[in-house]
């Protein structure tokens, strides 16, 4: 999968990785010392596995994020760990936070699901940035000292498959290690 390396402003809706003309305009080089090699995440402080993606989705580097995964006309994947600075708030909080910069939102899904043998905030948004409709699909996970976000950011009129796309991805996250020594 071929890697763009791009630097967003650093908000917690850049964070969730709504990569495009919107938010981010400069490439540049990524930051070293993190891996990712046959699905498997290996940073700092955590390890983890996610789903594949097809060719059509592009790896970006945004900062803030882990992993972030672009599709032209359709939108971006990207999942963050958060496990040092972070402070053990309630899920709604944390989601809330990702959704900061946004207006005209409109929940079309709130509920708390199992994601790696753990209740994790799962929630549907449409929403406006800068009046921009876009639709966010987000999972917020405690785990283990870490808290891991997984977001899809997509346009309104996309079509069905990126929504099964972005959930077999999160099907798959498990949490393989965290090392929160250092």
């Amino acid at each position: 999968m071929p890697e763009l390396n791009v630097i967003c402003r650093s908000t917690p809706l850049a964070r969730a990785a709504w990569i495009g003309p919107v938010l981010c305009m400069t490439l540049a080089t990524a930051c070293g010392g993190a891996s990712f090699q046959d699905g498997v995440y290996q940073g700092e402080h955590a390890r983890y596995r996610v789903g594949p993606l097809d060719r059509s989705w592009h790896r970006v580097t945004v900062d803030g994020n882990d992993l972030a995964f672009h599709r032209a006309g359709t939108g971006t994947i990207s999942v963050n760990a958060t496990c040092t600075e972070y402070e053990d708030v309630p899920a709604t909080a944390l989601v809330n936070h990702l959704l900061f910069e946004t207006t005209e939102r409109n929940f079309l899904l709130e509920e708390v699901v199992t994601l790696d043998g753990r209740g994790a905030r799962h929630v549907l948004v449409q929403a406006a940035l800068d009046g921009v409709p876009l639709e966010l699909e987000l999972f917020v996970l405690k785990k283990d000292g870490c808290v891991f976000d997984l977001s899809n950011i997509r346009e309104r009129n996309a079509p069905p498959e990126v929504q099964a796309t972005f959930l077999a991805f999160v099907q798959r996250f498990a949490v393989l290690d965290v090392n929160l020594n250092d």
